[in-house]
């Protein structure tokens, strides 16, 4: 374990430190991984999964992985390692381990697959029948199967059946869901019951987690004594003032966004907040997914108030340096990932977060998420 990478060895802690409490019940038995399953399982959580092509590479790089590979990578990823196990899923799943060459490249590269029943190998029809039985469908009078990725968040496989002569059905199955706090939540709750043990990050290290509060915006009352609203730009009135709310209609993680709503005729715009604790000498990442509707620039306003950006404190809760900023995209378009890794400098105790959109139109955030992604100084 030398010369393991620093994600490799907090797993490695964390996963022997989670054996040591889970044997003194007998129900519950955590796999034991060798040093080359905790280095195969560490090198797909490394892997990038900033998008749905990215998710599905993560699985296929998975897709032959043990059960203590498994454990190992739902500890950060508990999404990917769900849709292997779940057996519901893992009818989906398979149909994509039924793909070769070109096909699966094109999958592998964000394109979309449409198959014709006269175009199927044998292996992929033997998917497509187990889907078939999944969603109540005579194989029999298959059409066809189509696959990919849809409104960039994840990838959809529909399979298409003649009912009668001039209606058909289409049973459709979504995979490669982005993770966000909840939803995650839901797969190591599932997972739970397959290992005997939560896969839940612990500890300080890489993989884990720092202390943001409802980043889904699930809580009761979450604006106001967990995520603060605070006066942002303001062009010479108080009023008309920018629409900050919790959205329980549009979601992407659990039942509620965060969303921001103003015209040309805004004249008060708002920041959301929240300050984290933080330990110097880390590396850490705030993510947070964007969604938004006619997003665009009127009037007075300005690109540059649109983003979400980290700036750390001291210990007296002055700034330290400038913040660390990442912009979202204008026009209308579904959730799309916002990111901010950055290492936490010596001195500091909290870092800031804010999120902020003033600018005409809707924007909508979800699924806010902080973690430690490695020690800065290994």
């Amino acid at each position: 374990m030398h010369n393991a990478s620093p994600m490799l060895r907090s797993l490695h802690c964390w996963v022997i430190t989670l054996s040591l409490w889970v044997v003194s019940l007998p129900a519950l038995a955590v796999p034991q991984p060798t040093d080359m399953e905790l280095a195969r399982a560490t090198r797909v959580a490394e892997m990038s999964d900033e998008t749905p092509s990215h998710r599905i590479n993560q699985i296929l790089a998975s897709r032959d992985f043990t059960d203590a590979e498994l454990f190992v990578l739902a500890v950060t990823s508990p999404g990917v390692v769900e849709q292997q196990i779940d057996p519901i899923y893992r009818l989906g799943v398979n149909y994509l381990f039924s793909l070769v060459g070109a096909e699966l490249h094109r999958i592998r590269n964000s394109g979309t697959l449409i198959r014709t029943t006269n175009r199927l190998s044998v292996k992929e029809r033997k998917a497509v029948d187990a889907l078939c039985d999944h969603f109540g469908y005579d194989s029999e009078k298959l059409r066809g199967i189509k696959f990919g990725p849809k409104d960039g968040r994840v990838y959809e496989l529909e399979v298409t059946i003649q009912v009668k002569k001039k209606k058909i059905a289409t049973g459709s199955m979504e995979l490669a869901w982005p993770p966000t706090p909840a939803r995650d939540e839901e797969s190591r709750t599932r997972l739970a019951k397959h290992f005997g043990a939560r896969p839940t990050r612990t500890g300080a290290g890489a993989g884990s987690l720092l202390p943001l509060r409802d980043g889904s915006f699930e809580t009761p009352g979450t604006l106001g004594p967990i995520w603060q609203i605070e006066s942002g730009t303001m062009f010479g009135h108080h009023t008309p003032a920018q629409e900050v709310t919790i959205d329980d209609v549009v979601s992407l993680d659990g039942s509620n966004s965060l969303r921001f709503y103003a015209t040309e005729r805004t004249r008060m715009f708002y920041k959301v907040t929240q300050k984290v604790a933080v330990t110097p000498g880390t590396n850490i990442r705030l993510r947070a997914q964007l969604k938004t509707d006619l997003l665009r620039i009127e009037f007075q306003q300005r690109r540059s108030d649109f983003f979400i950006a980290a700036t750390f404190l001291d210990p007296g809760g002055r700034p330290m340096g400038a913040a660390q900023k990442a912009a979202g995209r204008l026009g209308s378009h579904g959730w799309e990932l916002l990111e901010i890794s950055t290492p936490v400098p010596f001195g500091a105790s909290q870092v800031l977060v804010e999120i902020i959109s003033a600018l005409s139109g809707t924007a909508w955030y979800d699924g806010v998420i902080m973690e430690v992604v490695e020690h800065a100084n290994q």
